[in-house]
């Protein structure tokens, strides 16, 4: 669960009030909004109320500030998941079903997502941006998140041991595709506008249980074929 009340958006917003978190919040926030070939240092300096002195003292560069945006909340959300592994871990003895792998890795990032106010919801959409560009994924994410993919496909095998390497590379890969689509539609949220207001991209009662359903489902038949 995430710590504290749903009562406020912003509860689990990243901390304010120093220079550094300023310029980090002002950072994602644009970072999400326009990516970051997109988004000036003057811009994001515009936005905290400080200056590009203060960024090259705190990071040095724009590359090393968006580094350290994606790093400041990955640690969480990568504690989270393996806290859930374990508990289901616990509960099963042993290695727990694909059903429980697939809730370990998507809830915590979906949760944060669609409840933890809009520096996460910020947070999710530009982790949307920096995996799909090769420039920004290199220079930010490859190091957090590869190492963490291959610890996440341990899990699956030892759910599905007899599964083809390749079918759960696979898995996993659409897997992460729907639970980052999943996120990146929060602020757009096209399927309450065709659904009529029936559907809500950024419920998360609404979309938790049918994409955990969707993504296990769709792995079994992947590994069953």
């Amino acid at each position: 669960m995430l710590r504290g009340s749903n009562d406020s958006e912003d509860w689990m917003a990243a901390p304010k009030g120093g220079t550094r978190e300023r310029i980090l919040n002002a950072a994602e926030q644009l970072f999400a909004a326009r990516g970051y070939d997109g988004t000036s240092t003057r811009a994001i300096v515009a936005k905290s109320g400080d200056t590009i002195g203060s960024v090259n003292y705190h990071f040095g560069s724009k590359e090393k500030l968006l580094s350290e945006v994606i790093q400041r909340r990955w640690d969480e959300v990568a504690e989270a998941r393996r806290a859930a592994y374990a508990e289901a871990t616990a509960r099963a003895g042993g290695a727990p079903t694909l059903e429980a792998v697939v809730a370990s890795i998507v809830t915590p990032y979906l949760e944060r997502a669609m409840r933890g106010g809009k520096g996460w919801r910020s947070y999710a959409l530009l982790q949307a941006r920096v995996l799909y560009s090769e420039k920004t994924y290199t220079a930010a994410l490859k190091a957090l998140s590869e190492p963490l993919a291959r610890e996440f496909l341990g899990w699956l095998r030892n759910a599905l041991p007899d599964a083809k390497p390749a079918d759960l590379g696979f898995g996993y890969q659409f897997m992460i595709g729907c639970m980052v689509e999943s996120c990146a539609e929060i602020e757009v949220n096209r399927i309450r506008r065709i659904t009529n207001g029936v559907c809500d991209a950024a419920d998360f009662n609404q979309v938790n249980d049918r994409l955990l359903r969707f993504i296990s489902g769709g792995v079994r038949n992947l590994i069953d074929d």
